[in-house]
Formats: C-alpha cells, structure tokens, sequence
C-alpha cells in the first residue's frame, strides 16, 4: 500500500501535468489503493442549483445518464448538507434502505458495493464536493482511521476548480502541506501561518499580482523538503549536533529539486529562503539583492511564525518579543526595508497570530 508520503510527494511532482480529468483519476486510483477500496465516485457541488453532479467515477462503473443529487437526500446529499462523513458498513442494513433507494433511482452506480463511505470535500470552508468511496477496508471505518483519513481526502476538494489554473494549483499545494505537517504538533499550519504573513507583507508593499501568486506556492512550498529529513532530527529537543544541522540545511535543496519538477523559478525561491542579507545564509551565500525578493520576505514570515510558535526546544515568544528580533535582524539577518513594512503591519493593527 502506497504511504501518505509517498502520495503526497507523487502529487506534488505531478502538479504541473494535472487537468481536471487527470488529476481526479489520480487521486482516484490513489484512494483506492490506500482504502483498500472497489471504485471512488467524485462529485461536484454546483452552488447555483445547491445540487452535486457525478463527474467522475475512478475503478469502473460509469452511469449511463447524468446524475444529480439534491442537498440531503442519499448518502451525498446527506454528507454534503452537514460536512459530515456517512459510514456505511452495511449498505443492506435497514437503516440505509431509503438513502440506498434514492441513489440509485437517480442511476448512481453503487449497486456493486457492501460497504460505502461518503465523504465532503471542503477547501477553505467551502463544499466543493463530495467523494465516495465503494467497498473500504472494513478497518477504515474505526474514528482513529477516520481522522487519519481527512487530510487525503481534502486533497481531492482542491483539484476540482475548472478555472484559474494558477489559484487551482495553489489550493493543491496548500492541501498537500497540510497533509504533510499533520503529523507533527509543532510543525502543524507552519506552512499556512508563513504564506498568510508573507501575503499580508506583499500587500503592504504592493507586489505585483502576479508575484503574488508565486509567492503564495512559494511560501506553501518553502520547507516541503524536510518531508526527507528524519522526524528525530525535526522533533529534537536538545541542540542538535554540527552533523544534524548540516542535515537540516538540506531540507532547502532538497525542496528546489521536488520543485523544480514544477517550476524552476519557484524552485530558485524556495533554495533561498534561508539566505542572509548580511551574505552568511545557506546554502549559496547570497547577499543582499542577489536574493530573489520572494525569498526575503518568505524568511521574514518564516521566523516571526517559528517565534511565534511552539516548538520541541522552546516556548513560543509573544508577538512584541518576536517584532524586536525581526528588529535586530533587519540589514544583518534580513532585507532591512521588508523588515520595516512588516513592522507597520504590527503597528497598523494588521499583524496577529494567525490560528490554522
């Protein structure tokens, strides 16, 4: 059975090549084969009808007529109106008998399977879908598994938007890191936190709309090489050892490779985000402009955001304490004039922790 990282790792290097179509097959067949399941069944939400459409059907099946579900009716209908899962162990139990009987008079292609789970699809509070999945593993329906389960399954929410392919990728992007830091409570929203910081400073200097697209990815992107790092090195409490920080300044060349499947300009950024303006940075020593500005201000939010959290080796600082170690850092450690606009963000009333 295929990891949650290597999924994740495969979509990511692939992101680049999915249409619609594509990336549902993708995801279909990966679901699949991680629930051990029969078919997986996606359907869109259309918000002008409150309605869902079967788009795709991944592992045979295919219905012979469009199908449309209304809000609350069948095992669709009812998970998106409450953006809750429906489990079904037994698809033949009494229970299910009217939810059973409205799918398939509507021609859902269901009628092969024992067991079923409907699942919503949300991204960024908003239904997008809902998937199906025919014949899991009996073992995936416990809470734990449940649970385990929601951060694949939301992955999918994001492949569905059929316009801006730019804002598409994005989404992917951000649901595939949360996956990643899922795992770990220190880590858990670190990419998400570092992207809405660096967002707000992109506004405050008025970056230009399509840089900001880039360095939204960029900054959801930045650390997803330390999903090669060992987790006792990630999670150590005590100072790590020369050989183990040698080991944690790989994570950003490691990243540009994976991204550079993508992107090489969003690899470029994501190689340097660990520079120094003063030229003592990792891992080329840049200095001052010769760091692309997309990566100076992914390292501003990237600290304020490790100060600001938890973490195994410290308590997290106050907002005020961290503002004063951007201060000290600004011309040495950081681009001195980000540093000043992200200070008036904090002085304007726009800087506050951001919960994920």
């Amino acid at each position: 059975m295929m990891t949650v990282e290597d999924l994740i790792e495969e979509i990511i290097v692939n992101l680049d090549k999915y249409n619609l179509d594509d990336c549902l097959d993708d995801i279909g067949a990966n679901v699949i084969s991680f629930l051990d399941a029969r078919k997986c069944l996606f359907f869109i939400h259309n918000q002008e009808t409150e309605d869902l459409t079967l788009e795709r059907v991944v592992g045979g099946g295919e219905p012979s007529h469009v199908v449309r579900i209304r809000m609350n009716e069948g095992f669709v209908g009812v998970a998106a109106a409450n953006r809750d899962a429906v489990l079904v162990e037994d698809i033949h139990d009494e229970r299910w008998a009217e939810m059973l009987r409205v799918e398939r008079e509507l021609g859902n292609p269901i009628d092969d399977v024992a067991r079923l789970m409907a699942l919503p699809l949300v991204a960024f509070e908003n239904l997008v879908g809902v998937l199906e999945v025919g014949d899991p593993s009996a073992e995936q329906f416990s809470e734990e598994n449940l649970e385990r389960l929601k951060p694949l399954v939301n992955i999918a929410a994001v492949a569905i938007p059929r316009r801006m392919p730019d804002e598409s990728f994005a989404k992917l992007a951000e649901i595939a890191v949360r996956f990643l830091e899922e795992k770990d409570q220190y880590t858990h929203g670190h990419s998400i936190r570092v992207m809405r910081y660096a967002l707000l400073l992109a506004d405050k200097i008025n970056l230009p709309l399509k840089m900001k697209n880039e360095l939204r990815i960029c900054a959801l992107l930045h650390d997803i090489g330390k999903v090669i790092i060992r987790d006792s090195i990630l999670r150590k409490k005590g100072r790590l050892t020369d050989s183990e920080f040698e080991t944690i300044k790989m994570h950003c060349r490691i990243g540009a490779n994976i991204c550079s499947k993508i992107s090489r300009s969003f690899a470029k950024k994501i190689l340097s985000h660990h520079e120094r303006w003063d030229g003592k940075g990792y891992p080329e020593g840049l200095k001052g402009t010769e760091i692309p500005l997309i990566s100076r201000i992914i390292a501003i939010a990237d600290a304020f955001d490790a100060m600001t959290s938890e973490r195994p080796y410290r308590p997290k600082m106050p907002i005020e304490a961290a503002i004063e170690e951007l201060k000290k850092g600004a011309a040495s450690q950081f681009d001195p004039h980000l540093v000043e606009a992200f200070i008036e963000l904090y002085e304007d009333g726009i800087l506050n922790i951001i919960k994920v």
